[in-house]
């Protein structure tokens, strides 16, 4: 069987994101935390396969896709921010070491800088992706050419 057919035990994408939703108030732990952050990147891999091999036929899939990929930018500050804190507070307690021996407090100042500077490149991101969706959502397929 070729490795993309998918079986009847395979989740579709709708289905992984109802199953993910799902699971927004928890239970929590690390391998899931991790787990999802690298769902969302073979989510954005298999967009990048699909855009440009028939995933796209209609004009409003591309508002579409660019009004979900918009939400993600928008959600994406919280999500560093919450990093950020997570580190604040373990490097404030102590409770951080660097392999390298190098001083774990300024690491973790070093990483949340440039979480901010992630943080606001995904305020950047999210208003371009917005852009994107207001100007393909008014586009449509065209008919078939007026007869002269």
């Amino acid at each position: 069987m070729p490795e993309n057919s998918r079986t009847d035990s395979q989740l579709t994408p709708a289905q992984l994101t109802a199953s993910l939703a799902a699971l927004v108030n928890g239970p929590y732990a690390d391998t899931s935390t991790a787990g999802a952050a690298d769902l969302a990147a073979e989510a954005i891999r298999y967009l990048n396969y699909a855009a440009p091999r028939g995933g796209i036929t209609e004009p409003a899939t591309v508002a579409t896709v660019a009004a979900g990929l918009a939400t993600a930018a928008y959600r994406l500050p919280q999500l560093l921010a919450a990093l950020g804190g997570w580190l604040e507070a373990e490097a404030a307690a102590g409770r951080l070491a660097d392999d390298h021996r190098r001083p774990p407090a300024l690491l973790a100042d070093r990483t949340r800088a440039a979480i901010r500077t992630a943080s606001d490149q995904a305020g950047s991101l999210a208003a371009g992706l917005s852009a994107v969706h207001n100007l393909a959502a008014t586009l449509h397929a065209a008919g078939p050419a007026p007869a002269a």
